[in-house]
């Protein structure tokens, strides 16, 4: 689907197409296909996993964005997620029974080499090599990201996921209690400082109540707390 789109066929994001149109899903793995490729005149959103792949190929000098370019960011695991190294451990049988089974059936288990990457910074399932990986990854991401969305708080939105991310927020024993049921808020930030975010939505660097799907835009916005509007944030960063 090289074209621009006004509506995805996915329900990866949210329905975004009075907020966001002519939006290119595509954007992602067209980006970045040889070392002379510059991204210009483009505004770039990615959540979760994007930031790190977008990040590591700017590193690695697959690609450059210029500064006619901007980049927001929501739910980055740029210090990676303690939710990779609780799954593989389940998988290792070193949680409980149930989560092992659950991982089990739901076809986690063996952990497959992307969910790897994502161990967390330093831990045990980190290699020397990925850590280095992700540090560079964390200077491009400093550097070129003009704007993000993370999670302080993960009551997040009424949807039908919500529960799922309160169950999976309290077995994943995260490092931090401020995370969006995934990623940690200081894992999101990238290094950006703590007082470069605010509450309000028309902040350019947003800490919210989400969890991890509502930063995809999933579940619009909420009617009076303003620590839960995601697509006002985007509409007023457009």
């Amino acid at each position: 689907m090289p074209e621009n789109q006004d509506v995805f066929p996915t329900k990866y994001w949210g329905n975004m197409t009075n907020h966001a149109p002519c939006s290119a899903k595509s954007v992602r793995p067209r980006t970045c296909r040889g070392s002379d490729t510059t991204i210009s005149d483009t505004i770039i959103v990615t959540h979760s996993m994007d930031a790190l792949m977008l990040s590591g190929a700017i590193a690695s000098g697959k690609c450059s964005i210029a500064p006619s370019s901007t980049w927001i960011s929501t739910g980055a695991p740029m210090r990676r997620s303690m939710g990779s190294d609780y799954l593989q451990d389940s998988c290792k049988g070193e949680t409980n029974v149930i989560v092992e089974k659950l991982a089990n059936v739901t076809g986690r288990c063996p952990v497959s080499k992307a969910i790897r990457s994502l161990a967390y910074e330093n831990e045990e399932n980190a290699s020397v090599k990925l850590n280095q990986a992700y540090k560079a990854a964390q200077r491009v991401y400093r550097t070129y990201v003009d704007a993000a969305m993370c999670s302080f708080k993960h009551t997040g939105l009424i949807s039908n996921y919500q529960w799922q991310f309160w169950l999976l927020g309290s077995v994943v024993p995260h490092r931090s209690p401020h995370n969006d049921d995934m990623v940690e808020f200081q894992s999101c930030a990238g290094g950006i400082p703590e007082s470069t975010f605010g509450t309000r939505y028309r902040d350019r660097f947003y800490v919210t109540k989400l969890n991890h799907f509502d930063v995809a835009f999933q579940s619009g916005d909420a009617l009076f707390d303003e620590a839960k509007m995601p697509v006002k944030w985007l509409e007023c960063l457009l």
